[in-house]
Parts: structure tokens; C-alpha cells; sequence
């Protein structure tokens, strides 16, 4: 695949998410993300129509969008978010999060980078404290479980629950083979709340 010509907005992009591909222009659309998410959104559901499309490469590029949101999230959150498992696991999570908005960019297949961007809100679950990763022998972890809230109210507690939700929602919408309207507008909707909290709680400036 030949070099894509990037834009300086592009590039910054790169720069802030770690991805360093964007292939096709996949990750175009989080072109708002720079300025750590002010203004509105980029997520699909927010242009009418799009994910109406019957295109596996426009479909595909949604769901790296949504991901790549999640990843920019976990990187923003880092150390701001209290909680055991957001303090031994925000660097791991914010890499984790980050390879898998790479390796969505990097596929072909269009809607299955749902299943990417399924991986890129987990890890950023984690990085809320909303999940724990669940470690294999080899101590890599490829999924989590979700963490309980006693003790956290207000802000801080709807903001973990929003994470969560947004991971879920994320499940759905792969569930349904990333081609379900309904579920996929709802997995960026609760991506998009999952950040108004994040920054209500003070995770995000």
C-alpha cells in the first residue's frame, strides 16, 4: 500500500493517538479529537445518514473512528482517574487501546473493526476504573470484567458507569457483525457521553 499523503491536521492526529498509519484515511474522521475532544464529536452518528451506508470501507472507518475516540480517551484520562486498577493499569490500557485503533485502520474487511473498536473501549474501561483485566498464564490480557462502584458517587460515579457503557455498547454493535444501524448509532452515542462525563468527574480539561 503506497504512503498516504497526510494534512497537517492528519499528522497531529498521529502524533497525539500513537496511530501511526491512517491508512485510506481511516482515521480522518477523529479529526476533532486534537483539541482533546471541545468540540462536536466526529462519531458517525452524528452525520445523518452515514451509518446507513451499505460500503464495508465506510462502515469500517466509523467504527475505527468510535475506537479511535475510545483510545484518545484512555491517553487523556491517565492518571487523573482514581481507583487500584487505574493506577497499575492506565499506561498498559492506554497502549492497549491504541494498537487496537491500529490494527482496525489496518483492516480490509470493513465492519469487523468493530471488533477493534470492541478492544479499544474495554481498554479504556479500564483506564476509568470501570473494568479489570483479566490476565492469562502468559500475562497478557484480552478481556475484563466489570469493577464495582461502592464507595464512588456524583461525577466521578457516573463517569465510570459511562465508560462501561460505552464498552458494552461497543460488544453490541460487534455482536451484530458491525453492520446493525441501531446498535452502532447507540455504541457512539455512549462514546460520546462516556467523554462528557470524563470531563464533568475532571478526567478531561
Amino acid at each position: 500500500m503506497g504512503t498516504v499523503r497526510k494534512s497537517a491536521r492528519e499528522a497531529t492526529i498521529v502524533g497525539l493517538t500513537g496511530a501511526a498509519v491512517l491508512l485510506g484515511g481511516a482515521l480522518a474522521p477523529v479529526a476533532q479529537a486534537v483539541d482533546g475532544g471541545r468540540a462536536s464529536m466526529r462519531v458517525c452518528a452524528n452525520t445523518a445518514g452515514k451509518w446507513q451506508s451499505s460500503d464495508a470501507k465506510a462502515l469500517g472507518d466509523c467504527h475505527t473512528a468510535r475506537g479511535a475516540y475510545a483510545s484518545k480517551r484512555a491517553e487523556l484520562i491517565r492518571g487523573k482517574v482514581p481507583g487500584k486498577v487505574a493506577e497499575s493499569w492506565g499506561a498498559k490500557a492506554a497502549g492497549e487501546s491504541r494498537s487496537a485503533v491500529v490494527d482496525g485502520a489496518r483492516r480490509t474487511n470493513g465492519p469487523m473493526t468493530s471488533g477493534e473498536a470492541v478492544r479499544a473501549a474495554m481498554w479504556a474501561a479500564v483506564a476509568s476504573d470501570a473494568a479489570r483485566p483479566v490476565e492469562a498464564r502468559s500475562g497478557s490480557a484480552e478481556s475484563a470484567t466489570a469493577t464495582g462502584d461502592e464507595g464512588y458517587r456524583g461525577a466521578v460515579l457516573e463517569a465510570r458507569r459511562a465508560a462501561r457503557a460505552a464498552w458494552r455498547a461497543a460488544e453490541s454493535a460487534h455482536a451484530a457483525g458491525g453492520r446493525d444501524t441501531r446498535r452502532n448509532i447507540e455504541a457512539d452515542r455512549a462514546e460520546s457521553k462516556a467523554w462528557q462525563t470524563a470531563r464533568t468527574a475532571g478526567w478531561l480539561e
